[in-house]
């Protein structure tokens, strides 16, 4: 448990560590509207618990999870670095931006090494049963409906698992002279909902329900990843289009799932 200081303290004395990837988080944009305390106790305290605790132990590299939802209300697409990311349009996307603010502070402060991931979108196997891939494979399953919200006007740069952990594994084990950097890590394209929800669907081979409905709160439309930087500093290179992506993930939705025994949805 990250809020839990002390257990933090005694891994750090018995491990002997030398580097800290930091993935643990309250994630999702929407349970934000109705539980923001979930997100200030595990994304600012826990994160601060981490991060004073590698600080103190001489951690002399720290790479963090953070997400492109801090891009909130930008309209410059692709999502650029450089971009200004003062607009979160969710709790979840603010206590992000917070970490963010506050591992350059502790690489100023304590000569550490502070590298943050802009997560895109990511899906795959072994995905949250709460989010979306997980839950429109269900409920096709099943032949409920689905709830696609802003009417299917959305877009996003969906990224397939074995590209992120590829991703993650190039920044711990590369070096890389920058004290304090931030790194988009997606696909770096932008693909429309519809077109996911149709994959998953061709590859159930079962016809789906769709409740259109309206934006909701703190979401946003679009999401598109410039993944330059990370090319161009640690040689990340995506591999898998959504069409093998959301292949991948059906099967082994169905070999893990079965009858929908382990979902509640």
């Amino acid at each position: 448990d990250i809020r839990n200081r002390q257990e933090l303290n005694d891994i750090f004395e018995k491990e002997n560590i030398d580097i800290v990837c930091h993935l643990a988080a309250q994630a999702g944009v929407r349970y934000s509207f109705s539980h923001p305390e979930e997100y200030i106790t595990n994304n600012q305290v826990g994160f601060f618990n981490i991060i004073e605790t590698s600080a103190k132990n001489n951690i002399k590299k720290f790479i963090f999870a953070s997400s492109s939802s801090i891009y909130g209300l930008n309209k410059t697409f692709p999502f650029s670095e450089d971009a200004k990311t003062d607009m979160p349009a969710s709790i979840y996307a603010a206590t992000k931006k917070s970490n963010e603010l506050l591992a350059h502070s502790y690489s100023h402060l304590h000569n550490m090494q502070c590298i943050g991931l802009r997560f895109f979108t990511v899906y795959g196997e072994w995905g949250r049963p709460d989010m979306a891939p997980t839950l429109f494979a269900s409920r096709i399953s099943k032949g409920k409906a689905i709830n696609v919200f802003n009417n299917g006007n959305m877009e996003r740069d969906f990224t397939y698992i074995d590209d992120i952990i590829e991703g993650v594994m190039k920044v711990i084990q590369s070096e890389i002279k920058k004290k304090f950097a931030v790194y988009n890590i997606g696909r770096g394209k932008a693909e429309n909902l519809m077109k996911f929800i149709r994959l998953i669907e061709a590859e159930l081979g079962k016809k789906v329900k769709i409740n259109f409905l309206p934006m909701q709160a703190g979401d946003v439309q679009k999401t598109f990843a410039d993944i330059s930087k990370l090319k161009k500093d640690f040689g990340y290179k995506p591999t898998t289009n959504i069409e093998t992506g959301v292949k991948k993930f059906v099967n082994w939705y169905k070999k893990y799932y079965g009858n929908d025994k382990n979902t509640n949805s």
